[in-house]
């Protein structure tokens, strides 16, 4: 248990000055002395408290302001996220006032160059019908966008006589300028591809008024890289085209009579 120290204070009591006389004292006492001994009082204080001292530093080291050592990391970062935040701002302004529009994307037949049936072995020798044609195209991309150019990628192209695919091929990547209509040429065809079944009906159909039909498809995705491929928005393009074929006896070979191309998607 913590001790207290006693204090003591010396106190010095003195009697009424001999200036000064109460007849009431004289009355009750008949001797008295001109003054009264000291008396020394003992006092008890209670411990003081230590009183706050204020000190002055001259050194100029000790007025600098404190900062935590991660204060200029803090502040680089708040930098960089308000420069962010601006940029992102700006960017998207920019992008919604030269928003690009969705591309218009046709399909036309150019020219249906050899379509040619005849008698043949597959690589197996087995006796069929074997088809070599060649057909060129016309891919035109319309792109209206008055900023930004406009990527195609790699063309898909099939000939199908119904559900039979018996030729395709893939384009390489194309390119169309900002604000202009550009249009590409494109080939289609297989060589000594056997037929089989199908290729004795095709040759029916050749000699038939009629004529034979048969269907050209293309898949294509285009898209317009905006700052850095940032916002890249694609769009997805299916054509389908409708080929009427016919035997041309004055000229010994196959024409196309009818064509007809539309978007699917």
């Amino acid at each position: 248990m913590e001790r207290r120290e006693k204090h003591y204070t010396n106190y010095f009591v003195q009697s009424p000055s001999s200036g000064f006389h109460d007849p009431e004292s004289e009355f009750q006492s008949p001797s008295r002395s001109d003054s009264a001994p000291l008396v020394l009082a003992r006092v008890d204080e209670l411990p003081r408290y230590s009183e706050n001292k204020c000190v002055y530093e001259d050194d100029p080291k000790r007025l600098m302001p404190f900062r935590s050592p991660d204060s200029g990391w803090w502040i680089a970062l708040q930098i960089l996220w308000r420069f962010l935040f601006s940029f992102g701002v700006a960017f998207l302004v920019f992008y919604i006032a030269t928003q690009p529009p969705h591309p218009n994307i046709s399909l036309r037949i150019g020219r249906l160059n050899q379509f040619l049936l005849e008698e043949g072995v597959d690589s197996h020798g087995v006796s069929t019908m074997l088809l070599t044609c060649n057909c060129s195209t016309k891919l035109i991309v319309d792109n209206k966008s008055n900023v930004f150019g406009l990527h195609l990628h790699p063309p898909s192209i099939k000939f199908f006589f119904g559900p039979l695919n018996f030729a395709k091929t893939q384009g390489t990547k194309l390119y169309a300028s900002s604000h202009e209509s550009t249009t590409f040429r494109l080939y289609i065809g297989t060589k000594n591809q056997a037929m089989y079944g199908a290729g004795r009906e095709m040759e029916d159909m050749l000699q038939s008024k009629a004529g034979l039909p048969l269907i050209l498809r293309m898949t294509l995705i285009s898209d317009f890289r905006v700052v850095w491929n940032i916002i890249n928005p694609k769009y997805h393009h299916n054509v389908e085209c409708l080929l009427l074929l016919s035997y041309n006896e004055g000229h010994n070979q196959v024409t196309l009579v009818r064509e007809k191309c539309r978007l699917v998607s």
